[in-house]
C-alpha cells in the first residue's frame, strides 16, 4: 500500500484490514499495526482519517433503543470493544513511528495524542493498558531528535511520564516483574531521552 498512488486502493485495503483482523490476537494486532505504519509512510492523512473513523464507530457501544434501554442488537460486548481499543492504540503508535518525520511533528499533538489521551485514565483491560504503553513508547521513539532530525518541544512528555509512573505504582507489589511494569519502565526511559526545550 505504501507504494500505491491510488487513494481508493489504499482506502479499500485499510477497510479489509479492519474488517478481518482478530482483535484478540496480539500477533495479528502487531502485524496489522506495522502494516498501517508502513502505509502511513506515504498516506499519513488517509490512515489517520481511517483511525479516527474506527474510533468513532467501533470503540463505542452501540445501542439500538430509546436511550440505550433496549438490548444491544449489534452483539458488541464491552470486552470486544476493549480489544478493538487495544488494537487502535497500537495502530497509532506504529503510524507515528513510520510516518514521515517532517509530517509527524505537526500531527502528533494535534491529532494522535488528542485521540489517545482520553484512554490513559480508568483503563480496565490490561491488554488496552499494555498496548497504550507500547504506543507511547513508539511515539517517544518517533519524536526522538535522532529520528525527526529537528528540535521539537514535546509539551506532553511529562504527562506521559506521569502516566507511566502511575501504571507502575498500580501494579501488584507481590511481584516486581510484571509485563505492564516492564513496558512502562521501558517507555519512561524512551520518553526521558526526548529533549524538552522548556527545561
Amino acid at each position: 500500500m505504501r507504494k500505491s498512488t491510488k487513494k481508493d486502493f489504499v482506502n479499500k485495503s485499510l477497510n479489509l484490514i479492519f474488517q478481518n483482523i482478530n482483535h484478540s490476537s496480539q500477533t495479528e494486532r502487531e502485524g496489522c499495526s506495522i502494516s498501517l505504519g508502513f502505509t502511513a509512510a506515504s498516506h499519513l492523512d488517509i490512515v489517520l482519517s481511517k483511525l479516527e473513523s474506527v474510533a468513532k464507530t467501533d470503540m463505542v457501544k452501540k445501542s439500538s433503543g430509546l436511550m440505550g434501554f433496549v438490548k444491544d442488537k449489534t452483539g458488541q460486548t464491552d470486552a470486544a470493544i476493549e480489544k478493538v481499543k487495544a488494537t487502535v492504540m497500537l495502530f497509532y503508535g506504529f503510524v507515528t513511528l513510520y510516518a514521515p518525520p517532517e509530517l509527524i511533528v505537526s500531527r502528533v499533538e494535534a491529532t494522535i495524542l488528542r485521540s489517545i489521551n482520553p484512554h490513559f485514565s480508568n483503563i480496565k483491560d490490561p491488554t488496552v493498558k499494555q498496548n497504550l504503553i507500547r504506543a507511547t513508547e513508539l511515539i517517544g521513539k518517533a519524536l526522538h531528535p535522532d529520528h525527526i532530525r529537528q528540535s521539537y518541544n514535546f509539551s506532553n512528555r511529562s504527562d506521559l511520564v506521569n502516566h507511566m509512573q502511575a501504571y507502575m505504582k498500580a501494579e501488584d507489589t507481590s511481584s516486581i516483574t510484571t509485563e505492564t511494569r516492564a513496558l512502562a519502565l521501558k517507555t519512561s526511559t524512551v520518553l526521558v531521552k526526548i529533549e524538552n526545550l522548556e527545561n
